[in-house]
């Protein structure tokens, strides 16, 4: 029986998690399903694909969504199951295109739906398409695969791989993959095979992604932000940057200096809200929700020197960051939030790399602090 919507919100909520497949994977089942199409078995034996991931002594076994045999080619596609990650290319259709080549061994090209790379900083030279190396790999193993069950010598193989995904030029409308460079459709992606829900490894790769394009592209300045909304205002804040230098970190902040001090970036602006950066300031690396609340008597401490006792009460009721602020403003305070960024510059240099910190008001009309 289906699950309903009902039954999916309270597995998430008691944290059994679902897990999915990546574009990688996706892509090899559909790549192996049309080797086998191509190279003579029967449409009606190619239901579900069986490839081999990353992960040690693992598989994923897929239906085949598509199957054809047209014009001396065959093609086959399947579709992308995310599991409870939030994922853009979830439903996407993910298919291969499997012909003859005159080339020995498997050539893999990008088709409709598949983005080409065309900014320096990837793992995939200029040109190509965002198809990326464990992804390749697994295509690659799994039509031979194929090919050798069929009977076929490994060096009697010769055959093109086109991968495509019919509504990954719209899907990718809502990703950054534009930003880094990656232009007409999705990636093919993941280094595991599948798909964690809402796992920090997936949230690091974009972050590294972002640095290393922002870096060979000619930035030495990134700026840092830790959601859609702070991203606008630090766009008017900082106008001459171009779009590739912004990044999106979410809670990652300690994992971005370590990682922007390794590619050599020379300064990091981070801009946020007083609640995230209010936990830089107390040396936290990592500002989720789940992980630290915003610390109300913290924040009272640093209003102390401009704020009576009556006022510091006042301002301990507050009970979020957003609150806070407006009761500080509200009394003429200024210092608090200057404070706050002066702290968490401090905490954030101590990673060996120049930060500077912009707080934003929540109003999003001006900022309430900049440590420079």
């Amino acid at each position: 029986m289906e699950e309903t919507r009902e039954e999916r919100a309270e597995r998430i909520k008691s944290g059994k998690l679902r897990e999915g497949w990546t574009t990688g994977t996706c892509a090899s089942c559909s790549a192996k399903a049309a080797t086998y199409i191509l190279l003579g078995k029967n449409l009606e034996e190619v239901k579900k694909v069986e490839v081999e991931l990353p992960v040690k002594d693992r598989t994923a076994c897929l239906e085949i969504f598509r199957a054809e045999k047209l014009n001396g080619e065959a093609i086959a596609s399947t579709i992308k199951d995310a599991g409870d990650d939030p994922d853009v290319t979830h439903g996407a259709e993910i298919g291969a295109i499997v012909r003859f080549s005159r080339e020995k061994g498997v050539k893999i090209i990008g088709g409709e739906g598949i983005g080409r790379v065309t900014k320096p900083g990837l793992s995939i030279e200029v040109g190509e398409p965002d198809i990326t190396p464990v992804p390749r790999k697994m295509i690659k193993k799994a039509v031979i695969s194929a090919a050798l069950e069929l009977g076929f010598k490994e060096d009697e193989i010769t055959l093109e791989v086109e991968i495509f995904a019919p509504e990954g030029r719209e899907r990718a409308k809502k990703t950054m993959l534009e930003r880094l460079g990656v232009i007409g459709g999705i990636g093919i992606l993941g280094t595991l095979g599948i798909v964690v829900p809402y796992s920090t490894g997936a949230w690091k790769a974009s972050i590294a992604r972002q640095i290393s394009v922002a870096k060979e592209s000619g930035c030495d300045i990134i700026v840092c932000t830790t959601g859609r909304q702070s991203e606008e205002l630090a766009k008017k804040f900082f106008p001459y940057l171009p779009d590739v230098a912004f990044v999106d970190v979410g809670d990652f902040i300690g994992f971005t200096l370590k990682y922007a001090k390794q590619k050599n970036i020379s300064r990091v602006i981070i801009a946020g809200f007083l609640a995230k950066i209010s936990k830089v300031a107390k040396g936290e690396e990592f500002t989720h929700a789940k992980k630290s609340s915003v610390d109300i008597d913290f924040l009272v401490s640093l209003a102390r020197e401009e704020a009576s006792d009556e006022i510091c009460n006042e301002l301990r009721r507050a009970n979020t960051a957003r609150q806070f602020a407006e009761l500080a403003k509200s009394y003429g305070l200024k210092n608090v939030f200057q404070k706050v960024a002066e702290l968490a510059k401090k905490k954030c240099n101590d990673f060996g790399i120049h930060t500077e910190v912009v707080i934003f008001d929540f109003s999003g009309d001006n900022i309430l602090a900049y440590a420079s």
